[in-house]
């Protein structure tokens, strides 16, 4: 995908969920294409002397260290420091650094912390490459303020694995969004992105049981393999589109429903407000996103799953249960049941069709 502009030329552990019963890319229609948006500063040249015959302009662009994001190790969501604490977080962190280091131990708070940083969730969810190439140790691998931890493949294997992925993440950011984007820009260039690059994986939907899923070999399914094949099920492909808003600077995790199957999507912040976004359910494959499931409220989600919905648990409780996941601003309402056309950024204007009839959206920021 390319930054969609006009006029101004993204099994947590153990196949946690089967992501519900509606079919992606149930409603396909044909991609007009999309344009790029390039950001330029443009100055004219002053003459004062002589008249030049045609006009000069120069052309400066900015340095790409302003521009675009670097990949960022310690992106996480708030919230998740708020429902687990500062211990996990600051452990997490710890392990984080050592494992890019290259090292084998990091400074955690007690054994508890420990297990949860190993517990599945975390590493796949904010630290994709080592959750299947490295093993914490739960009977012996935490001592006196230090957790230890083992490397499944060469170690410097692991380190170009990391780097490689690292260098994923950037091109992928580079290419969709850069910093002037808004966070409610981020949103729909990512969304889109998830549409125009991923699909649903059915062979991994149909291993999703308990009968199967321990014959499923370790790295084929889960974040980092989302990533680099392009495909996965709704717990994947959530925790995809949560992991880059998080590397531009967007708050959001994955969340979960707990009805019949099970389904993960997004939980996001922007400006204090949370909303839901569901990147499986807006596959529109061989089409438009489908702008149903961008920026839902709680009511728009009880439609699918009724008032059983909650927050991903990284199988341990949270320590603060009075976190606040609630998505009750309608702001984006309108812009259900269309398929999203492209973005107007200089206009703050987003172009959508319902049913062939293109629609405006104005947009604050």
């Amino acid at each position: 995908m390319k930054k969609k502009t006009i006029l101004a030329v993204l099994v947590c552990s153990v196949l946690l969920t089967a992501c519900g019963n509606k079919q992606p890319g149930e409603e396909a229609k044909v991609d007009e294409g999309s344009a790029v948006a390039i950001v330029e500063d443009v100055n004219e040249a002053n003459d004062t002397e002589t008249e030049a015959p045609d006009e000069t302009v120069s052309v400066t662009e900015e340095p790409e260290d302003d521009l675009y994001y670097k990949f960022n190790p310690h992106a996480y969501p708030q919230k998740l420091r708020d429902a687990y604490g500062d211990d996990e977080m600051e452990a997490f962190l710890n392990l984080v650094d050592a494992l890019r280091a290259g090292e084998d131990s990091f400074k955690c708070a007690n054994r508890d912390v420990y297990e949860w940083c190993f517990s599945g969730g975390p590493l796949d969810d904010l630290f994709p490459v080592a959750r299947f190439t490295i093993s914490g140790d739960f009977l012996d691998g935490y001592s006196d303020g230090v957790g230890h931890f083992t490397y499944d493949i060469p170690k410097e294997e692991f380190l170009q694995k990391q780097a490689d992925f690292e260098k994923m993440v950037e091109d992928i950011l580079k290419e969709n969004v850069d910093k002037t984007y808004t966070d409610f820009e981020k949103c729909i260039a990512l969304y889109e992105y998830m549409v125009d690059n991923y699909t649903y994986d059915w062979q991994e939907y149909e291993d999703n049981d308990l009968e199967k899923m321990f014959d499923i070999p370790r790295g084929t399914y889960g974040t980092y393999r989302t990533f680099n094949d392009k495909t996965g099920i709704c717990d994947d492909l959530s925790a995809v589109y949560s992991y880059l808003l998080l590397q531009c600077g967007v708050e959001s995790m994955k969340y979960e429903g707990h009805v019949g199957e099970g389904h993960a999507w997004s939980y996001v912040t922007l400006d204090g407000v949370g909303y839901f976004v569901d990147p499986t359910w807006g596959l529109n494959e061989n089409g438009n996103p489908d702008l149903t499931f961008f920026m839902m409220t709680e009511a728009d989600r009880e439609l699918d799953f009724g008032d059983q919905m909650d927050p991903i648990m990284y199988y341990y409780d949270h320590e603060n249960l009075n976190v606040d996941f609630s998505a009750k601003d309608d702001r984006y309402s309108e812009l259900h049941g269309g398929e999203f056309e492209s973005l107007d950024r200089d206009n703050k204007i987003l172009y959508y069709s319902v049913e062939g009839e293109e629609k405006e959206f104005h947009y604050d920021a």
